[in-house]
């Protein structure tokens, strides 16, 4: 894979003492008509000091980790692209999306302090927050819509208007209860928008497909809990393969 974490985060404390800066960082290879080389992309984060505690939304989860190497290692599947996230957590997906040229990038969170603290790092990667009817933003590249959404209570009339042509989540199957909820939402975003996506014949084809889709990335912690949503998709009429053992770059 082109795209490597640095094994090594820099923490510093804050002010706050539940609270820590994180500085991630990437290698993520650029291919041009000219020349390849290695660039460093480096992420800045506010993140709990201790998820055991029960802030888990303003912790880094691995499978974050992993989805943004994915996003950094296959930038053609969503430079150009509306992606949607599910969970943003402390925005580091969100961050990764903005830098490979997504054209729309709208994070969600169902917790008001997770999403004050996705807002802070946004800020702190120098993106502006979209602001509804906001004219200045719209001219913005470095722009994300920050939102908060309910899995349990959002309805259908709530995402009119959006039409994400790449739905992501990462760490997002934590608990059966919440599971259908999740199946729900996913249902009503990825049957918004049935026009089929374009095949540009680079290297991520094989990870692309025809209309709306979703990626999510997870640790199956609980292997009841990872069948429960592989069933409920299935009811649900949503096909899931797993590509992780599909090759990637070397």
């Amino acid at each position: 894979m082109d795209s490597m974490r640095n094994l090594l985060s820099k923490d510093s404390l804050l002010n706050k003492t539940d609270h820590i800066y994180k500085e991630i960082s990437f290698l993520s290879s650029t291919n041009d008509d000219v020349s390849s080389r290695l660039i460093s992309v480096v992420a800045r984060l506010s993140c709990s000091s201790n998820m055991l505690e029960g802030d888990t939304g303003c912790s880094l989860w691995p499978s974050s980790l992993f989805l943004s190497e994915f996003i950094l290692s296959y930038p053609e599947i969503f430079s150009t692209k509306c992606c949607f996230e599910l969970g943003s957590g402390v925005g580091l997906v969100g961050i990764c999306l903005n830098y490979v040229g997504a054209s729309k990038v709208i994070l969600t969170d169902g917790d008001t302090s997770t999403l004050t603290n996705m807002k802070e790092n946004m800020e702190l990667n120098n993106l502006c927050i979209e602001q509804e009817h906001s004219e200045v933003l719209k001219e913005s590249k470095n722009k994300v819509e920050c939102k908060y959404l309910s899995w349990e209570h959002v309805s259908e009339s709530d995402l009119w208007g959006y039409q994400p042509d790449i739905v992501l989540g990462a760490d997002i199957m934590y608990d059966p209860v919440c599971v259908p909820h999740l199946v729900r939402v996913l249902s009503m975003l990825l049957r918004r928008n049935r026009s089929q996506g374009e095949n540009n014949g680079k290297s991520g084809d094989e990870f692309q497909t025809e209309g709306p889709v979703a990626y999510i990335a997870t640790v199956v912690r609980n292997a009841e809990t990872f069948n429960c949503f592989a069933k409920a998709a299935a009811d649900a009429k949503l096909s899931a393969i797993n590509i992780a053992s599909r090759s990637m770059r070397n």
